[in-house]
């Protein structure tokens, strides 16, 4: 799949205790907008013309994307109806939103134009951590807005970071989830200055993902399913033997970022940072600066000689920037992270692959 991402504004409506975006009040201008559909669908037609299959998406990204929804609702038309007559599957869209600004009136339109919606919800956490810019909490808005969206999409995803002052909190928080109703959560580990997670911390967080395996085995059986994405992609690799160094994590692969200056960026964790863009609307993609990034990505000599390196994300770039400053060094963290969600989801897996759990089975197995 081929995929465009804009980034509509660099505000947000909340000030979250681990966020490292600046928060400028700047926002794309319609103009830079339609320029990065142009360029994207001229893409797609040489795609089409060299033979190769079509699928295309286009993210609204942020800051809070929905500060900018009258700008998105007219680019979405806009894009149907200039991408929309390729001979391709339907154009889909995706946005992640904190959810305060949505309505029924935008889940209509959601749901008209093949808009994919996830919500950023921190569960039990929301409000200690996910404050609005004058410090109230935002889980009482936030629940409405979950069960709104659920009525409308049911299989909406919900993107929950954790804090490490508040990794107690993870198994209640996803018995909460799945209580409203939700049943497909995507749980990180905060990273970067603002967040510090200590051995004592991630001690606490490890227990609470024991408690999270038990919670996915026992909501995965028979015709019954709830999805913990990072168990389910561990789990769905391993059988299919594909490497967790997806290429589509690769720089200047398969997906452009535009920031709202028309700058390209090779993924949303270094839009706005010195050094990182790899061209512009107007000069295309930089090859030898991308080439130069990709050079960076220097596997470790440790995880090298690793036997869960083939499963272990210690080669995305983003993952690594946020944990370490560096392109090519994995954290501590990271690492433990890893093995112990590999075990954890290999755990879950040996329970539950079998004939009397279908729904699962299938989930695992298709393509």
């Amino acid at each position: 799949m081929q995929r465009l991402t804009l980034v509509m504004t660099h505000q947000c409506n909340l000030d979250c205790r681990y966020c490292l975006q600046k928060h400028e009040n700047v926002s794309m201008p319609v103009e830079v907008a339609e320029h990065a559909i142009e360029n994207f669908r001229c893409a797609l037609m040489a795609e089409g013309e060299a033979g190769f299959p079509i699928s295309a998406q286009i993210s609204f990204y942020g800051g809070e994307p929905l500060l900018e929804r009258k700008k998105i609702e007219y680019l979405v038309t806009y894009a149907n109806d200039r991408i929309g007559g390729l001979p391709c599957s339907p154009l889909s869209y995706e946005i992640t939103t904190n959810g305060l600004l949505m309505d029924q009136d935008f889940l209509d339109f959601a749901k008209k134009n093949h808009i994919i919606l996830a919500l950023s919800h921190d569960g039990l956490a929301q409000d200690p951590v996910r404050k609005d810019r004058g410090g109230k909490g935002t889980s009482e808005i936030v629940d409405e807005k979950l069960e709104m969206l659920l009525r409308t999409f049911p299989d909406t995803i919900v993107m929950m970071t954790i804090h490490p002052d508040h990794a107690d909190l993870v198994a209640e928080s996803i018995a909460f989830f799945h209580e409203k109703g939700v049943r497909s959560v995507s749980l990180v580990p905060a990273h970067g200055e603002r967040v510090s997670w200590t051995d004592e911390k991630f001690a606490v967080f490890s227990k609470q993902m024991e408690k999270v395996k038990v919670h996915y085995e026992q909501w995965n059986q028979g015709d019954q399913y709830f999805r913990v994405i990072p168990f389910d992609n561990k789990i769905r690799n391993y059988i299919r033997q594909k490497s967790a160094d997806s290429p589509s994590c690769h720089f200047g692969c398969h997906k452009i970022i535009v920031d709202t200056d028309g700058k390209y960026y090779p993924c949303t964790h270094f839009v706005g940072r010195d050094g990182f863009s790899i061209g512009s609307l107007e000069a295309d993609v930089d090859d030898e600066k991308v080439a130069s990034l990709e050079s960076l990505r220097v596997e470790p000599e440790l995880c090298r000689e690793c036997e869960l390196r083939d499963r272990c994300h210690h080669t995305c770039a983003c993952a690594n920037h946020g944990h370490t400053g560096s392109l090519g060094s994995v954290s501590a963290l990271q690492c433990e992270y890893e093995k112990l969600i590999i075990r954890l989801a290999d755990e879950a897996a040996a329970n539950l692959i079998r004939e009397e759990n279908p729904r699962f089975v299938e989930r695992m197995y298709r393509n």
